[in-house]
């Protein structure tokens, strides 16, 4: 007979893996580690617990949406107070004027918009390659165990069934056995003293044992009923939970083409400038088409990184044991059960905990089956050695007795067959239900695809969402990346009034008009100048608009004043204008560039 009892298979250890230790470390703020208070009548530590998670999923969305504020407030804030931060395009100067490099700003901007954007769309592939086929190998894993465990199951409900069966006719048959051994002698009970065959023990001692094999199959049955619903309904929950699991479903796929796809378009936009390209109708697709489906895209990306956070870290204090004492996910479970159950130490509890905690023998579920399978063997070796007697002294005991014994060795017959059967199929059970079956079941279940690939799985989907939050975002920030730059140049704010001065008699020398006349020919016959007239017949002043390329020669600003024309340059010093002892005397305007 093969017991599970004398199976000396102990189950394997669960070693904490690098992400559980590293989710482990996650801060709280001040509030508890321990999983198994969250499944305690402890109000207090699950308000604790659940407070400490909260805190994980608020602290990092505030701090995106803090992220996402100051955005918007550089787009209301404009180029004037925000720059390039607010949408804009670059506005940078003359590089003559450039004293301080301001015109390499845009290249650095938009090389850390490409690095970003790269960094963004590389996450995206380990998001989906690496969180999609932990979460594959998770599913996979548990669906393996879930079929072995029906299977296992569907056998176990076979040997049941059958065995009701056989203890059911075993019943009927050791009744008429008992019965018929009850009076096994009728017309001379003291049989043992002229023949010398003590057949009455023998009979006794086997209807005892017939009448206990009673209590075996009601209760052992019932045992291992209650132990095959309990399977049962753990498998069914498990399978449930597998079917559940959908993480890549439309969203998913959708959230991950989006985040390949759109980077795409904005890194060709950028490209584009950086090759002096500058086709207005895709900047204006980017602007109001790929930009706006980006920044939700960023948004849901960070909205599912701070969800995830908590439950990462949900999932590492499970499997590490939940309290302070590192014990696993085989630690949490027993916690757990004395939490809900008090110190119910039921057939159930030592089923569960037996193959959950390594197969110690402390929590040996089948002792009292092992019990009954002792009865069982007594009895088989009592009926035994009843038909092998009465096969020895049958023409003794029917001339003594007055009676045929065949239907007596038939019935006993019956019995030893029935029972035989009944061993078979119980030790069969039995080793079904061994340590190693069951408990490989739970290791491959629990261990690997629920505290080693669900795991990994959580901290790949949590880092990487989290880098393509921060890149996405800096993205959205330099979003001024795919304009082109815009040349600071002649602007109506330069332009001054005409002023008048008071002419004193020292302005009307002749020799001074002269020097005038000849200076201000001079500037009018030089290629760069305008006359007033020219200005006012071609275009005002005010509506001279910004230059879209930098200009050959530094800007020159128009005024007019009524006293000595001066012409200034960057290229030479500024003259001075005559002194006043030789003033101009004919009133006229004259012309001055600086």
């Amino acid at each position: 007979m093969a017991t599970s009892q004398g199976d000396s298979y102990v189950g394997p250890a669960y070693e904490l893996t690098k992400s559980v230790i590293n989710l482990r470390k996650l801060p709280r703020f001040g509030y508890g580690y321990d999983f198994t208070a969250l499944l305690s009548p402890n109000q207090a530590a699950q308000a604790d617990y659940a407070t400490g998670l909260l805190a994980l999923c608020i602290f990092l969305l505030t701090f995106f949406l803090l992220w996402s504020i100051a955005i918007i407030v550089f787009k209301v804030m404009g180029p004037g107070n925000a720059g390039f931060l607010s949408g804009h395009p670059f506005v940078i100067p003359d590089p003559v004027d450039d004293k301080k490099n301001i015109r390499k700003r845009p290249l650095r901007v938009r090389i850390v918009f490409l690095v970003a954007s790269v960094l963004l769309m590389i996450f995206a592939f380990l998001l989906v390659v690496l969180g999609v086929a932990n979460v594959n190998n998770a599913t996979t894993t548990m669906g393996r165990s879930i079929q072995t465990g029906q299977e296992l199951l569907e056998h176990t409900n076979d040997i049941a069934s059958e065995l009701a069966m056989v203890g059911k006719n075993s019943i009927t048959v050791r009744d008429a056995a008992v019965k018929e051994l009850q009076n096994i002698c009728p017309d001379n009970p003291n049989i043992a003293e002229l023949t010398g065959v003590d057949i009455m023990p023998i009979a006794e001692k086997a209807g005892g044992d017939l009448t206990m094999l009673a209590t075996f199959i009601s209760q052992g049955l019932a045992t291992l009923t209650e132990a095959l619903t309990l399977v049962s309904t753990g498998l069914n929950d498990a399978e449930d939970g597998i079917d559940s699991i959908d993480f890549w479903g439309w969203q998913m796929k959708l959230l991950a083409a989006f985040l390949f796809i759109l980077p795409s378009f904005l890194i060709i936009g950028v490209g584009l400038v950086m090759l002096d390209l500058d086709i207005k109708p895709y900047q204006k697709c980017l602007t109001y088409f790929i930009m706006p489906l980006f920044t939700l895209t960023v948004v849901v990306t960070y909205v599912f990184c701070s969800v995830t956070l908590p439950t990462a870290a949900v999932t590492a204090d499970a499997c590490s044991g939940g309290g302070q004492v590192a014990g696993g996910p085989d630690d949490t479970l027993l916690t757990i059960w004395r939490n809900l159950r008090g110190d119910e130490t039921g057939i159930m509890f030592m089923f569960a905990m037996f193959y959950s905690q390594r197969c110690l023998p402390d929590y040996y579920p089948f002792g009292i089956l092992d019990r009954y399978f002792g009865d069982l063997e007594t009895a088989i070796s009592s009926t035994d050695s009843f038909v092998v007697t009465i096969g020895d002294n049958l023409s003794v005991l029917k001339e003594e007795c007055g009676r045929e014994f065949n239907s007596v060795l038939k019935l006993v017959n019956d019995t030893n067959i029935n029972l035989r059967v009944l061993q078979k199929q119980a030790n069969l059970a039995l080793n079904l239900f061994q340590c190693k079956n069951i408990n490989d079941l739970y290791v491959n279940t629990i261990h690997e695809a629920g505290c080693t690939y669900t795991v990994d799985a959580i901290a790949w989907m949590f880092a990487c969402s989290i880098v393509i939050s921060l890149c996405g975002l800096t993205m959205i920030m330099l979003r001024s990346s795919y304009y082109p730059e815009q040349y600071l140049g002649l602007s109506s704010e330069w332009i001054t009034k005409t002023t008048t001065t008071t002419k004193s008699a020292s302005f009307e020398s002749g020799s001074s008009k002269s020097m005038n006349e000849a200076k201000t020919q001079e500037t009018l016959s030089s290629p760069f100048s305008k006359s007033s007239m020219e200005i006012q017949g071609s275009q005002q002043p005010s509506e001279i608009r910004e230059s879209a390329t930098p200009p050959s020669t530094p800007p020159r600003l128009f005024f007019q004043f009524d006293f000595d024309a001066v012409e200034c340059s960057p290229e030479r010093d500024p003259q001075q204008r005559t002194p006043p002892g030789n003033a101009n005397v004919d009133n006229d305007d004259d012309e001055i560039w600086l």
